[in-house]
């Protein structure tokens, strides 16, 4: 049982993170065009399609992560997000660019990107590696709905 506690806990920190870093930025573009240009890693044109669909892709993974629902797939598209921004905020400290991470609303300009940023990344990496290796915890819709297929195939 504890363990199952635990996938919840890891689904629900993992999503509420998510969710929260997605609310802060939907409503900002040009505050999300800025931080992403910021890391200068990407063409114009992709900085404001990537600035319109991030904040969005955040919500709706941390949504599925506290509700369960997909939750291993969820938990790897997180994971791969997680990557794609460590490697940002990695080149963006290894050339020391003055830049806010924008994780959470902001960026641009800033002190650099810092130990903590990546720490906590690596971290939440760790949360991940935890969803998907546990089992399957309480309130998690994904186990309804195998519940509903089995109960169809009798």
């Amino acid at each position: 049982m504890a363990l199952r506690l635990l996938h919840l806990a890891s689904r629900v920190v993992l999503g509420g993170l998510l969710l929260w870093a997605g609310l802060v930025k939907v409503g900002d573009q040009q505050g999300m065009a800025l931080a992403i240009d910021s890391y200068e890693l990407l063409p114009d044109a992709m900085v404001r399609p990537l600035a319109a669909a991030l904040p969005w892709l955040e919500i709706v993974l941390g949504a599925f992560l506290i509700l369960g629902l997909f939750a291993r797939f969820s938990a790897i598209a997180t994971g791969a997000l997680l990557v794609a921004f460590l490697i940002g905020m990695v080149q963006a400290k290894a050339r020391g660019l003055a830049i806010d991470c924008g994780c959470f609303g902001g960026g641009g300009p800033g002190q650099g990107v810092g130990w903590f940023d990546i720490g906590r990344d690596l971290a939440l990496l760790g949360v991940v590696g935890l969803v998907l290796l546990l089992p399957r915890g309480p309130w998690e819709l994904d186990a309804v709905l195998a519940e509903d297929e089995e109960r169809e195939e009798i």
